[in-house]
């Protein structure tokens, strides 16, 4: 994790650069979705909950990764 990462803490806003590549690579990939006879509706649910276990997997990689530390950092009192 670099510095420059959200904590769990913190709220993240991405730079808008950023979000307009990834909106711009999820909707070719809807339109590709659609072409290939997926419905609209079929797609955004999927799209939702597959981002949601994705942010899952993250916040348990960052727990993860967060207990490692406590581990291994001396106490301080």
């Amino acid at each position: 994790m670099s510095p420059y990462d959200p904590t769990l803490d913190d709220a993240y806003d991405p730079p808008a650069i950023n979000r307009f590549k990834i909106e711009a690579a999820m909707l070719e990939m809807i339109e590709h979705l659609q072409q290939e006879g997926l419905s609209q509706a079929e797609i955004a649910l999927t799209l939702a909950d597959a981002a949601e276990d994705y942010v899952i997997r993250l916040a348990n990689l960052s727990g993860t990764e967060n207990s490692e530390d406590k581990s291994t950092s001396p106490l301080r009192h």
